[in-house]
């Protein structure tokens, strides 16, 4: 269910931006370095990152992101993304999109031992770690506004969606970029 509700959000958004189309001005070649803070809403945990996004056409931008969700409970995990966003612009300043592409999710269980197998005082500092790897599809909508010339702010809803139900993962994401 949550997955129909998510892609009936992303269709919602792509039909608006194909109305919006005749108010977008060319952007091409335009490109931009973000810092990103956000909630990964299923293992409840703060996420960090970064990005870079390029407009290869005036509607078209590739977005490669890379995001750590912090540990909790024993688990980080760690998102290389390849999205695309087609852009549609609402104002001279506000942009809104959709959100697809690919990810990979590396996801790292830590734990220490159990008080049965501790033999000796080494064995206190020990953990068991386990890194299981993951290849998803990432959708979702985000929306960004033009503080200055160079500074644009913006959030964005995004699902990265795999083979595996329990690896997936909704997050609110906070971004602040600096256009160039």
């Amino acid at each position: 269910m949550k997955k129909l509700v998510i892609l009936s959000i992303c269709l919602v958004v792509f039909v608006a931006n194909s109305f919006a189309q005749n108010k977008f001005s060319g952007e091409k070649g335009i490109s931009s370095v973000g810092v990103i803070v956000g909630h990964a809403i299923d293992s409840k945990s703060l996420t960090i990152g970064a990005d870079y996004r390029y407009n290869i056409q005036d509607k078209i931008r590739l977005a490669p992101s890379a995001l750590y969700v912090l540990r909790n409970d024993y688990l980080s995990t760690l998102y290389l993304n390849a999205d695309a966003h087609y852009l549609a612009r609402i104002t001279d300043e506000i942009t809104i999109y959709p959100i697809g592409g690919l990810g990979v999710s590396m996801k790292r269980y830590e734990d220490f031992i159990d008080v049965e197998d501790i033999g000796s005082i080494e064995d206190l500092f020990k953990t068991k770690t386990e890194t299981k790897i993951r290849v998803g599809l990432n959708l979702g909508f985000g929306g960004e506004m033009r503080m200055t010339k160079d500074i644009i702010v913006g959030a964005e809803f995004r699902y990265n969606l795999t083979t595996e139900r329990i690896y997936d993962q909704a997050m609110l994401l906070v971004r602040v970029a600096y256009y160039f």
